[in-house]
């Protein structure tokens, strides 16, 4: 017999007892008897239900009035499990809206007009339904507080992987946001003792005065202190090369190694930049020009441009339309990124065009 949750009926000597987490309750006075003994229990049913209609009852009636006592006392369990049932569902369903307003970076307040949606879907097709729709809390308020616990949640897993790590490295990068504060960004990867990798963002620290390296360095060690890595367990860290970062006084680099004298850290310097290497070192302008040359061609003609467009989402492709590069931009001027992009769109589009006409587009460079 399970002692939580779970209840035996016990008919001993004309009293009517049920057990309920661990404790005698009366199936007649719904009281509660302080000590699960024989003398207990007999010594409550003559004081509280001596003179009543119970005793006078044949023990057939008593067994029928038991079953009785206990269906009812069942109803009222089962009515409150219910009822914390659709509380905890509601709950956990407030916590997915939560976290998926999060994650697509919508505004908090789209937890009330995502309610709103939901009564209406509800109306049409489980009016009866409405009701446990209703406990769905989606407040602004609501919201922040759900968005907290999940951020709170990750963090604690975050660090107990972080505990795991034989060897781990750093990625750092600072930038500023659209209000023009400076963001220091960490990510970590390590590797555990079973060879499992892990790559996550670590934290990411505002810098509200200066980006000198004493305050990356400041905002590097308080990120740390919070996800509890060990200096020792670093291996590499990969800066974005800005002078604040590779200065080998007062820069990040140059403190680092004053504060943890003989450590085995190799810095790096990062991929952004060396993609801007790479922009610089290669001639790409034959093949810029042929691309360029081609979008232009697509887009200059209304009914040519709108066909195309039709066609690609009639085979449902992943792009919707090529890349517009416009006239006034000097595409050689622009970043690598914005280079690689246009490239490997127009690419991905090469069959595409090649299936609607290659004489119209004049594609011989892609054929």
């Amino acid at each position: 017999m399970e002692r939580l949750r779970t209840y035996s009926i016990i008919v001993n000597s004309g009293e009517s007892i049920k057990i309920a987490k661990d404790k005698p309750v009366c199936l007649i006075c719904n009281e509660a008897v302080a000590v699960f003994k024989e003398y207990n229990i007999s010594r409550h049913f003559t004081s509280k239900h001596k003179n009543s209609n119970y005793e006078a009852m044949s023990e057939y009636e008593r067994k029928q009035n038991v079953g009785s006592l206990c269906k009812k006392l069942s109803g009222r369990q089962n009515f409150f499990k219910k009822v914390n049932t659709i509380q905890e569902a509601a709950t956990h369903a407030s916590y997915i809206v939560a976290y998926n307003i999060a994650k697509n970076n919508k505004a908090l307040s789209d937890g009330e007009f995502v309610k709103q949606c939901m009564f209406q879907v509800c109306d049409v097709l489980c009016p009866d339904k409405k009701n446990n729709f209703q406990t769905v809390s989606l407040s602004r308020k609501t919201v922040t507080s759900r968005i907290e616990a999940i951020d709170k949640n990750l963090t604690s897993q975050l660090e107990s992987k972080i505990g795991q790590f034989k060897f781990c490295s750093l990625a750092m990068y600072e930038s500023t946001d659209i209000n023009d504060t400076a963001q220091l960004v960490l990510f970590i990867r390590g590797v555990d003792e079973n060879f499992e990798i892990t790559q996550e963002l670590a934290c990411m620290r505002s810098l509200k005065g200066t980006t000198k390296g004493c305050d990356i360095f400041r905002e590097f060690q308080e990120g740390l202190l919070t996800l509890k890595v060990p200096i020792t367990n670093i291996c590499n860290i990969t800066t974005d090369g800005a002078p604040n970062m590779t200065g080998k006084k007062s820069g990040f680099l140059g403190l680092f190694n004053q504060n943890y004298p003989g450590n085995n850290v190799v810095f790096l310097h990062c991929v952004i930049h060396q993609d801007a290497l790479c922009n610089s070192a290669l001639n790409m302008k034959p093949v810029i020009d042929a691309v360029v040359k081609l979008v232009n061609t697509i887009r200059s003609r209304g009914l040519t441009h709108t066909q195309f467009r039709d066609f690609l989402q009639s085979v449902q492709f992943e792009y919707s339309d090529v890349l517009y590069v416009g006239f006034s931009i000097d595409i050689h001027k622009t970043s690598f990124k914005t280079k690689q992009h246009l490239l490997s769109t127009t690419i991905s589009l090469r069959n595409c065009i090649q299936r609607r006409s290659v004489q119209s587009y004049r594609i011989q460079h892609f054929s």
